[in-house]
């Protein structure tokens, strides 16, 4: 989490990948203030908000342009929940997906890292800045053909860690880096 933190807290967002955020993850996706999606009352599906319109969308409307991370004004708005109970939620105010990361990161600093795992907080934020780097982030190569972003990092977790106390932790924090 340590890890996570010193990207987008200390990074921040301009130094990452946004096209693969903006573009293939649930990071634009608003979040209403009962912590589920705020969805389009008509479709149910997930709502972003689009810079181009300045307003939420669905998000699979064409043409839009998702912000990543900030907090909107959503009027309309549904939210459903695991039981598909759906609430009508009026006027709120919807934080990015994104968002909502960055905030529960802001907690998990270097420094509280140290305190648990015996790495310095330096160690901790050069492995973090060095992934970073490596991770080549604008670059690109060409494969038959094809353009793509290169992406030559990767976090794999062994079965000790995989199996011990703190596995589910250590999995979604892997997934999210």
């Amino acid at each position: 989490f340590a890890l996570i933190h010193v990207l987008v807290c200390e990074q921040g967002l301009d130094k990452l990948d946004v096209p693969f955020l903006r573009d293939r993850t649930s990071s634009p996706y608003l979040v209403g203030p009962d912590g589920l999606y705020l969805r389009d009352a008509a479709s149910a599906k997930p709502l972003l908000w689009d810079e181009a319109s300045g307003r939420a969308v669905p998000f699979d409307t064409p043409g839009v342009v998702p912000a990543v991370a900030g907090c909107f004004a959503v009027a309309g708005a549904v939210s459903v929940d695991a039981d598909d109970v759906r609430r009508e939620m009026g006027a709120v105010d919807g934080k990015t997906a994104y968002t909502m990361l960055v905030e529960h990161m802001k907690k998990y600093t270097p420094e509280w890292a140290a305190g648990v795992c015996d790495v310095p907080a330096a160690t901790i934020r050069r492995i973090a800045n060095e992934y970073l780097e490596a991770a080549s982030i604008g670059a690109t190569i060409d494969i038959d053909g094809r353009t793509l972003p290169l992406r030559p990092v990767a976090v794999t977790l062994g079965k000790s860690v995989n199996n011990g106390w703190g596995a589910f932790e250590c999995c979604w924090a892997r997934t999210l880096l």
